[in-house]
């Protein structure tokens, strides 16, 4: 006995669709009709959408692929969730689907090739990747150049309205020495928004110190050294009346996080960066410049040296370089 449905998209989506209490068509006899009908009457109605939209997006596929919607073969399922996956599908999103899927077998009463172990250790490989730690995209000074190349470019704001061009330069100008005092300091998002014109402290030979008075780690405040560039560009951005205790960028802690990733993402260098990147990035420029792990801790206010050993993983593989040749 089978539900009343085919390999089409609209009866997939529609099974899942129809609401409570409806009449769902079934072929068979009436034990066969209660069952589907009390399934689809113990189904949330939030479920009840979820599971179309996930079957509407399996039928568009299945129906590309010319496989069975209803009772596809494991190894097509397995070609559909890795697809998916790569196209930025989360496990969440594609755990539904399976789920959906069984349920559809379940009340068609069909071989339930969504339970095959196949697809079960499909979804369980992809919840392992899912969850192994990510490294966040870092702020190198490859990274910082790209940003100062496209930053003052005019966007289109969160209303939907293209910037103009003072607009845009004042803008960029704010991006550009934030990323570079980020990347310098390693400084977390929170205490760039911390930071104040009082903090700064400009040097005769161009470079400058920063004292970061809010910190995560430290009980009390912490001076750490910026490169001649950033402090240009901190200079591009200061007022000529700025007050000591005035905010340097004057961005809160999510808005820092948003300008970091809409400057990389403008320049191109794709997705993974947020307020995070700057740490990352200072780390790694040390370490590719050879400095000990003790300066590289001394600069990042990192108490142990498993954080640094950590975000400079690829640069202490590539020392090896020197012996092997």
């Amino acid at each position: 006995m089978q539900a009343a449905v085919d390999d089409s998209v609209s009866a997939l989506v529609a099974l899942q669709h129809a609401p409570a209490g409806a009449l769902v068509p079934v072929d068979g006899d009436a034990a066969t009709h209660d069952r589907v009908q009390a399934a689809f009457e113990a189904m949330a109605p939030n479920t009840r959408r979820a599971y179309g939209s996930a079957l509407r997006t399996w039928g568009q596929w299945a129906a590309a692929q010319q496989v069975s919607g209803l009772c596809p073969s494991p190894a097509a399922l397995r070609r559909y969730l890795l697809e998916r996956a790569s196209e930025g599908a989360g496990v969440s999103s594609l755990t539904v689907f399976v789920s959906a899927l069984r349920k559809l077998q379940a009340l068609a009463v069909v071989e339930p090739t969504a339970r095959d172990q196949l697809v079960v250790d499909t979804m369980s490989g992809l919840a392992r990747q899912a969850a192994a730690p990510r490294q966040v995209s870092a702020l190198t000074v490859g990274a910082l150049a790209a940003i100062y190349e496209t930053a003052c470019f005019p966007r289109v704001g969160r209303g939907g309205v293209l910037e103009g061009a003072e607009t845009a330069l004042r803008r960029g100008l704010v991006d550009i020495a934030l990323c570079w005092v980020m990347s310098d300091a390693g400084l977390r998002r929170s205490e760039a928004a911390a930071l104040t014109w009082d903090d700064i402290a400009r040097w005769d030979n161009g470079s400058g110190r920063l004292t970061v008075r809010r910190s995560k780690t430290d009980a009390g405040p912490r001076t750490v050294y910026l490169t001649p560039i950033a402090m240009a560009h901190l200079e591009a951005i200061r007022p000529q009346d700025a007050d000591g205790s005035e905010s340097v960028f004057g961005l809160s802690v999510a808005s820092i996080s948003r300008r970091v990733k809409a400057a990389a993402r403008t320049a191109g260098l794709g997705a993974g960066y947020s307020g995070h990147s700057g740490r990352v990035g200072m780390a790694r420029r040390m370490a590719r410049a050879g400095a000990p792990t003790h300066e590289i801790m001394a600069q990042g206010r990192w108490k142990s040296a498993g954080m640094v050993a950590d975000y400079t993983r690829n640069e202490n593989a590539e020392r090896a370089a020197k012996w092997l040749g």
